[in-house]
C-alpha cells in the first residue's frame, strides 16, 4: 500500500509543470537514431568518430552519457533566454523553426536558477505559430521527453517540486494580502501607514546618529591634527561636510540615471517574462477551464460590488 501510495505521489509531482526561464538549444534528428538500440552519440550530433570515446559506443542505453560528454560545441546564445513551460515529462517552448509533430530532438537545457543542465531527446507532439506581438519567434512547440536517464529525470522532478513550492508561498502571500484588503481595507490601509511611520521615523533616527558620530569624529580628529580652537575646528569641520555632501550629489547624479534605467529595463522584462508566463498558461488550458476561469472571476467581482458595497 505504501509503495501505490509512494508512485502516485511520484506521478503526482511528476506532473507538475512550471513556467520557467532556460536556456536552450536543440538539434532535429532522425527518428532511428532514438529507437535504434545500437545508434551512438556520434551519430546523433555528427561529431567526427575521432572525437567520441570507444565506450561511447554501446548499446541505447548509454546513448545519453554520449550525448552529454559530446555536446562542447553546441554553445548557448546570449539571446536564448526564453520562457517554457516544463515539467519532468516534457517541455513547450518558442522557436524559429517550423517542426512538424512526430519529429525527433536532441535539446540542451541549461536551468538558469540553478545552473544545471540536462541533455536528452525529445519527440514533438505540436507546432503552432506564435503571437507575433508578444514574441520575436514565430513558432510555439511542445514535446515529450523520451530516454531521459533516471537520474536527469530525478533531477528534473526536483527542480519542478521546489518551483512549484516557492510560487505556493509567494502566491499564497500574494493572494492573503489581496484578501485582506478586499475584506478589511481600513485595517490594511492602517497597517500599511503605520508601517510606513516607523520606517520613516527610525530611518531618520538612524542618519541623525549617524551625522551626529561623523561630526564628532572630524571634530577629534581635526582639533588633534591641527590643534585647532573650537571656532577654527567648527568651520574646518563644515567645509569638510559641504564637499562631502556636493562629492554625494555628484555621485549620485552620475549613478543615479544608469540605475533608474536598469530598474526601467528589468521591471519592464520581469513584466514581459510574467506575461508570457500567464498565455502559456492561458493557451495550455481547456476550453472548459478557460469559461470556469472566466465564471470565476466574473462571480468573485460581482460578489465583491455587491456586498462590499
Amino acid at each position: 500500500m505504501d509503495k501505490v501510495g509512494m508512485m502516485k505521489n511520484k506521478n503526482r509531482r511528476a506532473a507538475f509543470r512550471i513556467y520557467d526561464e532556460v536556456n536552450l538549444f536543440y538539434k532535429k534528428i532522425d527518428e532511428q537514431l532514438v529507437t535504434d538500440p545500437y545508434a551512438t552519440a556520434d551519430e546523433i550530433l555528427d561529431i567526427p568518430p575521432s572525437t567520441i570515446n570507444v565506450e561511447h559506443r554501446v548499446r541505447g542505453v548509454t546513448l545519453l552519457p554520449g550525448l552529454k560528454k559530446n555536446v562542447p560545441d553546441w554553445q548557448f546564445k546570449e539571446d536564448g533566454v526564453r520562457n517554457v513551460n516544463i515539467s519532468a515529462s516534457g517541455i513547450a517552448f518558442n522557436c524559429d523553426d517550423a517542426l512538424k509533430e512526430g519529429d525527433y530532438l536532441a535539446i540542451k537545457i541549461l536551468l538558469i536558477s540553478t545552473m544545471t543542465i540536462i541533455v536528452t531527446c525529445c519527440k514533438v507532439v505540436y507546432c503552432r505559430d506564435s503571437d507575433p506581438n508578444q514574441t520575436h519567434f514565430p513558432y510555439f512547440v511542445g514535446a515529450h521527453f523520451v530516454s531521459m536517464e533516471n537520474a536527469d529525470r530525478e533531477l528534473l522532478v526536483e527542480h519542478v517540486a521546489k518551483h512549484k513550492a516557492r510560487q505556493n508561498i509567494v502566491r499564497g502571500f500574494i493572494l492573503g494580502t489581496v484578501v485582506t484588503v478586499i475584506a478589511v481595507p481600513d485595517v490594511a490601509f492602517d497597517l500599511l501607514s503605520g508601517l510606513v511611520h516607523f520606517l520613516f521615523v527610525n530611518i531618520l533616527h538612524f542618519l541623525h546618529l549617524a551625522f551626529e558620530f561623523i561630526e564628532s569624529s572630524l571634530d577629534h580628529f581635526v582639533e588633534h591634527l591641527f590643534h585647532t580652537d573650537t571656532h577654527q575646528t567648527q568651520i574646518i569641520v563644515f567645509y569638510i561636510l559641504v564637499a562631502f555632501v556636493i562629492a554625494g550629489l555628484y555621485w549620485l547624479w552620475r549613478a543615479l540615471p544608469p540605475f533608474c534605467r536598469r530598474c526601467k529595463e528589468n521591471l519592464f522584462s520581469y513584466c514581459a517574462h510574467k506575461k508570457a508566463s500567464l498565455l502559456y498558461y492561458w493557451e495550455e488550458l481547456s476550453l472548459l477551464n478557460k469559461i470556469k476561469l472566466v465564471v470565476i472571476g466574473v462571480a468573485a467581482i460581482a460578489a465583491y460590488v455587491s456586498f462590499g458595497f
